[in-house]
């Protein structure tokens, strides 16, 4: 019978406690101010008769496109490649001039005319290793 009368009474209680929790909301909904704005509906906007018009962002900067990691890998990959391939270029363009310049020397102890030797061969020779001396800079 204790038990009965306790539940009877909590029940009592929580409903006393629910009604004035809901009095309270009401109280504070009427406190509030109402808007002052009206709301725009869109029977308001089909009754306009402005024209909207959209203008560019002047504020807004210009975003520069950074490359991903992959764009930026395969770049790289590429200028590697291609400075791979002028370097072999260049080594094997002074490996040539070695060549020439060696049988330059060649021909120069071997030719009997003194006069041949002294201008045109060492003239050349000259010549080779001018070029085989920029050949070599540019390698470096």
């Amino acid at each position: 019978m204790k038990t009965l009368a306790l539940i009877v009474t909590l029940c009592f209680g929580a409903a006393v406690f629910a009604s004035d929790l809901a009095n309270a909301a009401k109280g504070a909904k009427s406190k509030r101010r109402k808007s002052t704005s009206k709301v725009i509906t869109n029977a308001d906007v089909k009754k306009s008769k402005g024209k909207v018009v959209e203008t560019p962002n002047v504020a807004a900067a210009p975003v520069e496109k950074h490359p991903t990691l992959t764009e930026a890998h395969e770049a790289r990959k590429a200028a590697d490649k291609a400075a791979n391939e002028l370097r072999v270029k260049h080594e094997q363009l002074v490996a040539g001039l070695e060549q020439e310049l060696a049988a330059l020397e060649q021909q120069y102890y071997e030719e009997d005319d003194l006069n041949r030797r002294d201008t045109e061969i060492v003239q050349k020779f000259n010549d080779v290793k001018a070029k085989l001396d920029a050949a070599r800079t540019r390698v470096q």
